[in-house]
């Protein structure tokens, strides 16, 4: 019984000191994947299209933490950017260097913030907590619109308002639909589902 104890304790202790376990990398992969498959559903509004990579961003962060939501993200760009078509259908540096580029780059600094308030902040009240993950979200979503939208001001030429008016404000009522679907996922998939 003690052999047995201690060989888990040093089980433990190595599994502790790797970065990143085989579930970890398992778990990054389907992930990213998830927010390739949300980016190929589409609805174009003008300059930036309408797609579901908001959500599957949210969703990402929420579920897997800072570390290895940030690092799913990051690696979806990546994929996107050696050129696999993950970014609504099209791939390559050209994409990230365009003119969307900066809200798919933002994309990080989302996941990072909701990562780090709901890694973070500890609620007991089930309320609380709902609306501490509804809150990230769209502070982590308000970050991505600014990082793109600079982004966008940049390579267009185009004034704030005319950015804004591109950019920003036809995905308001979007942004907050997906916003509350992915609060509700994200808490009935916890509920079940121990990652």
């Amino acid at each position: 019984m003690t052999d047995m104890t201690a060989e888990n304790s040093f089980k433990d202790t190595k599994e502790e000191k790797q970065l990143f376990t085989a579930k970890d990398i398992t778990l990054i992969a389907m992930f990213a994947a998830f927010i390739a498959v949300c980016s190929y559903i589409s609805i174009p509004l003008g300059p930036v299209p309408f797609t579901l990579q908001t959500f599957a961003v949210f969703v990402v962060a929420a579920i897997l933490g800072t570390k290895r939501g940030t690092l799913t993200v990051i690696i979806y760009i990546l994929v996107g950017a050696i050129g696999i078509p993950v970014f609504n259908g099209a791939g390559g540096v050209g994409v990230l260097a365009g003119s969307t580029g900066g809200y798919i780059l933002g994309f990080i600094l989302t996941a990072l913030t909701v990562g780090l308030m709901n890694d973070y902040i500890k609620l007991k009240n089930h309320g609380a907590r709902m609306a501490l993950m509804a809150g990230s979200m769209l502070i982590g979503d308000v970050l991505c619109f600014i990082v793109g939208t600079i982004h966008f001001m940049n390579l267009t030429e185009m004034n704030l308002a005319t950015s804004l008016s591109y950019c920003v404000i036809p995905f308001i009522i979007p942004d907050i639909a997906k916003i509350i679907v992915a609060t509700i996922f994200v808490d009935r998939v916890k509920k079940y589902v121990r990652l």
